[in-house]
């Protein structure tokens, strides 16, 4: 199903977050639903070629999205995932100074930047390399999440569609570690259950169109051999970088995650 320890990898790949907290002038009331319109933002930032092969790729490598932290300031975090892009698009980012929303003529200013690094020998060693792997965490949808099942948006989240997504992302950004084994997904998400949940019904703002999904707070618990819960682990806390649910590119299924180090 899944190899660990790394023997004999080629290369030991990236995961990076960039956090900038940005503020505005104007009577313009943030939301998260500015994460569609800092996708634009992003693009625009970004040299031609990438931002054209961005359009080209239905899994864009990379998630964002945007938090209101007060009166007229934002924080708007990236998680990038991608081979060979995220230099890229830290290079686009963090020099800038001032940002603009052209469309609404919001001119927004950098206040603090950060990037965050990580090996993806460290991030497997979080999981794979402890004592006790953890079997309890709190995942928090950030701002509204969805998933297409039959053609529709669901309205609360299911282990197996989680599982899904988190598995299609990660399959692109570690291919010697993939997990594109439908009884290996099969097995985490029977083995995964959701033991308390705080949700809400949300939509989302995009393109002239209203999504609706949920956001708030749910409760896992891994239960069945050592193995597979480290493995579950590793992909719920991949979330972090990755999103979950559709249109993570543009604002949608970001994430919080938190071991609960106390049994259940």
């Amino acid at each position: 199903m899944f190899h660990y320890p790394y023997e004999n990898r080629k290369e030991d790949k990236m995961l990076q977050r960039i956090t900038l907290k940005l503020t505005y002038k104007g009577e313009a009331k943030a939301s998260y639903n500015w994460g569609s319109m800092m996708h634009g933002v992003l693009m625009e930032l970004l040299p031609a070629d990438a931002a054209e092969a961005f359009h080209e790729n239905s899994l864009r490598p990379f998630s964002q999205y945007v938090l209101p932290l007060g009166e007229s300031i934002i924080e708007w975090n990236i998680g990038l995932w991608g081979d060979g892009i995220s230099d890229v698009v830290a290079k686009a980012i963090l020099p800038v100074n001032t940002l603009e929303i052209k469309h609404k003529g919001i001119l927004l200013n950098v206040c603090s930047s950060e990037r965050q690094n990580l090996s993806e020998r460290d991030f497997m060693a979080r999981f794979f390399e402890t004592e006790n792997p953890c079997r309890k965490y709190e995942l928090e949808f950030l701002t509204p999440c969805t998933h297409k099942s039959a053609g529709k948006h669901v309205l609360f989240p299911t282990t197996d569609l989680m599982v899904q997504s988190l598995c299609m992302r990660f399959n692109a950004y570690s291919q010697e570690y993939s997990l594109d084994d439908p009884e290996a997904m099969k097995q985490i998400a029977e083995n995964m259950r959701i033991v308390k949940y705080s949700l809400h019904s949300a939509q989302y703002h995009l393109d002239g169109t209203k999504v609706t999904g949920y956001a708030g707070r749910i409760v896992l618990y891994i239960s069945g051999p050592e193995q597979l819960v480290r493995l579950a682990g590793m992909l719920l806390s991949f979330s972090e970088y990755s999103g979950i649910g559709v249109k993570t590119s543009l604002g949608m299924g970001g994430c919080r995650i938190r071991p609960i180090l106390k049994e259940i």
